[in-house]
């Protein structure tokens, strides 16, 4: 018997074993599925504040796209409405020099059609001063030709009288005696 000691004594010991073991996983089961329902239900609270986080997010994401929308449209406008004004400004100012440069061109056209005019004038009257200068050099000439001409006569009177003979006096009549 002895024998038969060593397998029953553990043998009981076992079935003692199995009944403790199988009452203590009954209950890990139980900690086990409550701890599971437990995860479970704070998995389901954190995917629904993770859904509305995400709701939230969404909605943040699509008010502030609209917020940027709208802040680069009145950014776009703004530039936009800043290039016209320049593009208007430049214009403006091309109107003004393309005016200004017409006016200056007529203005030009008017005083070299002046400036012609004077230069005929002046022409005209170099031509006058020049045939009046000529005039007065003939006119000189002339005068010194009959200055020559009479100083010629003159000469010519003077010789022809000197050698006639009314023009030799008489000969000195003789002394009286004494």
């Amino acid at each position: 018997m002895k024998k038969w000691m060593y397998v029953i004594f553990p043998a009981l010991l076992l079935v003692v074993f199995l009944f403790f073991y199988n009452q203590e996983m009954d209950k890990v089961a139980e900690r086990q599925h409550v701890v599971a329902l437990q995860v479970a239900r704070e998995k389901a609270a954190s995917d629904a504040k993770k859904k509305e986080a995400e709701a939230q997010a969404k909605i943040s994401a699509d008010k502030h796209a609209k917020e940027q929308a709208a802040a680069d449209a009145a950014q776009l406008a703004a530039a936009e409405a800043k290039w016209q004004a320049d593009t208007k400004k430049i214009q403006d100012e091309i109107d003004r020099n393309t005016a200004d440069a017409d006016r200056f061109s007529k203005k030009a056209s008017e005083l070299q059609i002046q400036l012609d005019t004077l230069h005929k004038e002046k022409e005209a009257l170099n031509r006058e001063d020049f045939d009046l200068l000529k005039e007065v050099e003939t006119t000189r000439i002339s005068e010194q030709n009959s200055n020559l001409e009479i100083q010629r006569l003159v000469e010519i009177i003077a010789r022809r009288a000197s050698d006639s003979a009314m023009a030799q006096p008489p000969a000195p009549l003789p002394a009286p005696k004494e």
